[in-house]
């Protein structure tokens, strides 16, 4: 009997994926693969012809299916077995989406649990910070979006941003990245170009902060041309290491759950310092455009808000909001 109706499509789907992902460039039967997913040789066609249109890389011959050995899919059975408390998933992961931040919000608001991830391998309508667009080459970047329920005010979520930042430098760092600096309040650079970006967005009232998505792009492979960006764009490739995508998000998980943790239960201080140690603009000369005029001075670091200091003729200026528009890069 074919078992292959009614719900669990894209879980088979899945499994085939991780079946052919688990044998890099070994042929493995349809039957073999019909036998795991309990279904019928034929489902496991559909299955396979469905992949390979959403563009998964897969060789289909009589002697069985293949995935090409370049590729470098994102598998959640995969990966969720890796992750720990606070930010173990559930993991969705999908060939194409609009925003995983927007899905993720959506999610947030009808009451996913905290640690719920979603990722994709292109983005049609990713974005950063004010309003800016995301460009990705499809399958070439880690893209993916994590809710988040801080129990801080929104005043004290200020400094959630650069949590995130501080434990995505150190999964890139452990995947073998040298050193990964941060430039406030949401730029991860390696090798003086920018490998990752943030975008943090939330739902608050005045008392506290109801849920918080963040999302995160890391470029691994090549980069498309990004016209005016601050930084020339960049990759982990281009610095000499390619993890996988699938262990580059455990990595990156764990370690933003660390510092999510530490900071929840011994506050912003460790923040501070740690982001010290990570910070480009230090003592740079810096300009940063907001809403009342731009600020120009030298980078001081960050204070317990999460908020850029600038030291401007003797006096310290702690900016919680702005665009860093011009650094004197000597």
């Amino acid at each position: 009997m074919d078992r292959d109706r009614g719900d669990g499509v894209a879980e088979r789907r899945e499994r085939i994926l991780a079946a052919l992902a688990a044998r890099p460039g070994e042929r493995v039967s349809g039957g073999a693969l019909a036998r795991e997913l309990g279904c019928s040789r034929a489902a496991v066609h559909r299955h396979v012809d469905a992949l390979r249109a959403a563009g998964v890389p897969i060789d289909a011959t009589r002697a069985g299916y293949v995935l090409d050995p370049a590729a470098d899919p994102v598998v959640p059975s995969a990966v969720m077995p890796l992750l720990s408390s606070p930010l173990a998933g559930p993991v969705t992961w999908t060939p194409e989406i609009g925003s995983t931040n927007d899905e993720a919000a959506a999610l947030a608001r009808g009451g996913a649990p905290e640690g719920t991830v979603i990722g994709s391998d292109h983005q049609t309508a990713g974005r950063g910070r004010r309003g800016r667009a995301w460009v990705d080459a499809p399958g070439e970047a880690l893209m993916f979006t994590v809710i988040l329920r801080p129990r801080v005010s929104p005043v004290g979520a200020g400094m959630l941003p650069i949590v995130v930042a501080l434990g995505l430098a150190d999964g890139l760092e452990a995947c073998g990245v040298a050193g990964v600096e941060i430039a406030w309040p949401n730029d991860v650079l390696a090798g003086g170009t920018k490998v990752a970006g943030i975008l943090c967005e939330m739902s608050a009232d005045q008392e506290r902060v109801a849920w918080a998505v963040a999302g995160m792009g890391i470029n691994v492979g090549p980069v498309p041309d990004v016209p005016g960006s601050r930084w020339t764009p960049g990759s982990l490739a281009a610095l000499g290491t390619r993890p996988r995508r699938g262990d580059l998000l455990v990595a990156v998980l764990g370690a933003i759950g660390r510092r999510y943790e530490a900071w929840l239960e011994h506050g912003p201080d460790g923040v501070v310092a740690a982001f010290g140690r990570r910070d480009h603009l230090a003592g740079r000369r810096v300009t940063v455009g907001t809403p009342t005029g731009d600020v120009v001075g030298a980078g001081c670091g960050i204070d317990a808000l999460g908020r850029f200091v600038v030291a401007v003729d003797g006096d310290e200026v702690a900016l919680s909001s702005g665009e860093v528009t011009g650094v004197d890069r000597g």
